[in-house]
């Protein structure tokens, strides 16, 4: 089958693109062919189908949504495209595609392509990477903390809140977008979601979504060609981005009750300068900021440390992170947040503290860092469930039937 494949970027660009990337290759392996449909970008991986793709929108050129200019701009490009859908338009007219899979599409191809696909008789299916179809901030964080007042559809806090980007322009688009596609129907126009863990499905369902209409697939994690290493070299690893969301400063505080414990920080974000100066400042001289690392350059750090921080502090919905180091035999210590606990399995694969508790994850690095044995079991706990829940194949043989279903059913009416 023919698959389009709709996402921002078509680039390695964080946990999405490392899904996309696995799922696509799953794809291609069994004889199905990927149609991207994604944004202009020199980072992009060349594709055939490029002359589709939309023009490239830069956020960061947009002066913070401080100008009415710069805002007109946002909302004319990011809530409903036209551009987006003439050349879904044109893509299609060309090229036979048998269903279409969106991913994070938002604020760039937006949902408008919708109708586009489903006046062509093309099932829908979209994955859920994230939370924007129930919160216009995306998160459910503001000012630091969790924030659900939007809840049946009372999107208006957003703007007073200034969730977005603490802008009141800003964050009155996002609302714009979100009462836009409330009073559209174009998401009830989608088959079938597909979510990465129950926690994320179930927040759906909480914000009506109709649970006939969802599945839950575990991500995909190819481990084979990785080698688990069930030791480490005393030091133990964060990975990802550098964001407050992301409980970084929780794990910087435990570190302070650690000054004999060597952490070792692997990633980029807003928050990266931040850091830098925080490290300095409190004189935390165990704890070295690596910057970001990618494939062949992060798999040495993952291999050598002896387990793995995850100290989130909103609802992730089911982070890669967790399956890398799992490839690599390492256990997680994870905060009990969103879709983390569906995969950590306490005093199994990993352990896991309350979200943004410095005293208790710096109690839970000091019971597991002295315990090897126990370091090793969970490691090996973690490569086994890598194997099994998250096998590609196991993916591809759930997801190819759900489209086959869509497709069929499509072929009858």
């Amino acid at each position: 089958m023919n698959i389009l494949m709709a996402h921002w970027a078509w680039y390695p660009s964080g946990g999405d693109w490392t899904y996309i990337d696995s799922v696509c290759k799953v794809y291609e392996s069994h004889g199905h062919a990927i149609i991207p449909f994604a944004m202009h970008h020199e980072r992009n991986i060349p594709s055939k189908y490029e002359k589709y793709f939309i023009n490239k929108i830069d956020y960061k050129k947009i002066n913070e949504g401080k100008s009415i200019q710069a805002g007109i701009q946002v909302l004319r490009r990011s809530i409903y495209s036209l551009e987006a859908k003439r050349k879904l338009s044109s893509l299609l007219s060309d090229v036979h595609v048998d269903i279409g899979q969106l991913n994070s599409i938002n604020n760039y191809q937006t949902p408008s392509i919708i109708p586009i696909l489903k006046q062509r008789h093309i099932p829908v299916v979209w994955r859920i990477l994230d939370y924007k179809l129930l919160c216009p901030n995306t998160t459910f964080v503001v000012n630091d903390a969790l924030c659900e007042a939007c809840f049946k559809h009372k999107y208006y806090h957003c703007i007073l809140n200034r969730c977005k980007k603490n802008s009141y322009l800003a964050s009155s688009v996002a609302a714009l977008e979100s009462y836009t596609y409330y009073l559209l129907p174009y998401y009830k126009q989608v088959d079938l979601f597909l979510f990465q863990s129950e926690f994320t499905r179930d927040m759906f369902v909480k914000y009506g979504y109709d649970i006939k209409k969802t599945h839950i697939i575990e991500n995909p994690y190819e481990s084979k060609n990785i080698q688990p290493c069930y030791s480490g070299k005393n030091y133990i690893l964060y990975f990802g981005r550098l964001e407050k969301v992301k409980g970084i400063y929780t794990l910087l505080e435990a570190m302070k009750m650690l000054p004999h414990v060597q952490l070792k920080i692997v990633g980029d974000g807003s928050e990266y300068q931040n850091i830098m100066r925080y490290i300095t400042n409190e004189s935390l001289a165990n704890v070295a900021l690596v910057g970001p690392k990618w494939n062949n350059d992060l798999e040495p750090l993952v291999r050598d440390c002896e387990f793995v921080i995850v100290p989130s502090e909103w609802y992730e919905p089911s982070p890669y992170v967790v399956l890398q180091a799992f490839s690599f035999g390492k256990p997680v210590i994870a905060s009990n947040m969103g879709g983390l606990k569906d995969v950590i399995r306490e005093n199994e694969n990993g352990m896991v503290f309350e979200a943004g508790n410095s005293n208790a994850l710096s109690a839970v690095i000091g019971k597991m860092l002295y315990d090897k044995n126990k370091i090793q079991r969970m490691g090996a706990a973690g490569r086994h469930l890598v194997e099994t829940k998250h096998d590609p194949e196991r993916y591809y043989t759930d997801t190819v039937s759900l489209f086959t279903n869509l497709i069929t059913g499509r072929t009858h009416a």
